[in-house]
């Protein structure tokens, strides 16, 4: 019985334990060491928990590594935009110093044609953003070029309804030459009484070329009461011209002339006392002077 309870004891001791040998290379150091199994179950633990251990603080500072890394190059953007403000800053105070000239260019535009608008955007938006952040203006300015394109819009309309009148304005006197005989009340060369002459008669001897003054399509052309032989050429928008004492005619009624074409020869024909040119403008049928009204 004691021999068999001395057994039992040695293998419930073999089993507590765990055997490792120990061998070094060279075959010369031979070792075996005993190591209780629950200091090797702890040890293999103890392993696995800092193996994991050592990935998740790996990942972590991965993680952390790469925040660092964002961090550097946001602030690298952030430092790179703060040096572009200033050259942007000025730039946007040079454009709005600009856009705030563009009040007096339309002034100076729409004055001919009877005044501004009243609705338009001007000084005081942009006077309004003073001080004010880079985006807020570039907004601004923004909304101010969107109102400039407006504006430019209604201006184009205008001068497309007044490019008609402006083109069929009779601009240039069909002849240089000394004006013998003024537009408005005058003597009468036959009678000596006061009356309205609704011309001038260009000083001109017979046979000089007489031009059209605009273009236009001729209504007239030839024998004319006392205008003897003339033309009268029809310019559109209401502009009419008449030429009258002519020698001859270049032309005929219904044709179409331009600006500065030939259209008959100056004489002494019809109720004239001497060669010369009868030059009348008439707006809607009424006769103005033609010297308010040539430019050239």
């Amino acid at each position: 019985m004691a021999a068999e309870s001395c057994g039992e004891g040695v293998s419930r001791l073999e089993r507590s334990v765990l055997n490792v040998l120990v061998v070094r290379g060279d075959g010369q150091f031979v070792r075996w060491l005993s190591v209780p199994r629950w200091l090797a179950k702890t040890l293999v633990v103890v392993g696995i928990v800092g193996a994991i251990a050592n990935v998740l603080a790996l990942a972590h500072y991965t993680k952390l590594y790469r925040h660092h890394a964002t961090l550097v190059a946001t602030n690298d953007i952030l430092e790179e935009n703060a040096r572009a403000l200033p050259p942007i800053r000025k730039r946007l105070t040079e454009l709005r110093d600009e856009m705030a000239s563009w009040d007096a260019l339309h002034t100076a535009v729409w004055k001919p044609l009877g005044g501004q608008p009243k609705d338009g955007m001007g000084g005081p938006a942009l006077a309004s953003i003073r001080g004010g952040k880079a985006l807020d203006e570039i907004d601004v300015l923004l909304a101010y070029v969107h109102e400039e394109s407006r504006r430019l819009r209604a201006l184009a309309h205008v001068t497309r309804e007044t490019g008609g009148v402006l083109a069929a304005l009779p601009s240039k006197l069909p002849l240089r030459s000394a004006i013998n005989s003024a537009f408005g009340p005058r003597l009468s060369p036959w009678t000596g009484k006061p009356e309205f002459h609704a011309g001038v008669d260009l000083a001109a001897p017979a046979g000089t070329p007489v031009k059209a003054s605009s273009a236009g399509v001729v209504r007239v052309a030839g024998a004319e009461g006392g205008y003897g032989l003339s033309v009268l050429i029809d310019h559109g928008s209401g502009f009419e011209t008449r030429y009258g004492h002519l020698q001859s005619v270049s032309v005929a009624k219904g044709q179409r002339v331009e600006k500065g074409q030939l259209i008959g020869l100056t004489g002494n024909t019809g109720r004239s006392t001497a060669p010369h040119l009868h030059y009348e403008v008439l707006v809607d049928g009424r006769p103005v002077d033609p010297r308010r009204i040539a430019r050239d």
